[in-house]
């Protein structure tokens, strides 16, 4: 007796498309700025309205992941969240990220900046084990070069 090989032909199932993003050092970024407590500290100096879709902590941290991983004008900076896996990481959508809501979020932290600078260097501090002892920040090195520059 001969078995009957009998070939059943099925139909192909598709699962949902494939959508490809860039991570590159997203994970690490988001990791940094979790241990350095941004998002907390920016949200603290800056309260938003209870209507805003995200906090500035939150653009505030998206904008540090673009200046780390691949800067662009503010103007772009939606288009690199849609290229990069920013809502995977972040949890933030590309389209929350346009320059008016960037925008608005740098006017916020501008008078603040000394206060989350300070917050975020004794953050850092404490995370990491910085021995400060022998630390010294000189930010008028970086300006006189620029006045002297403008000089010229």
């Amino acid at each position: 007796m001969v078995a009957a090989c009998r070939r059943v032909r099925q139909d192909a199932r598709f699962g949902l498309p494939s959508v490809e993003k860039l991570l590159g050092a997203l994970p690490v970024v988001a990791g940094f700025g979790s241990r350095l407590r941004i998002r907390d500290i920016v949200d603290t100096a800056c309260p938003v309205g209870d209507l805003a879709e995200l906090t500035h902590g939150q653009v505030i941290e998206a904008l540090v992941a673009n200046r780390l991983t691949s800067p662009s004008p503010l103007v772009h900076v939606q288009s690199w969240a849609r290229d990069w896996a920013v809502d995977e990481v972040f949890g933030v959508r590309p389209e929350q990220l346009n320059d008016d809501r960037v925008g608005r979020a740098l006017d916020a932290i501008a008078p603040e900046l000394d206060r989350i600078v300070g917050s975020v260097g004794v953050t850092a501090i404490e995370a990491f084990g910085i021995d400060v002892s022998r630390l010294h920040w000189d930010m008028t090195v970086r300006h006189e070069a620029l006045c002297d520059r403008a000089e010229v």
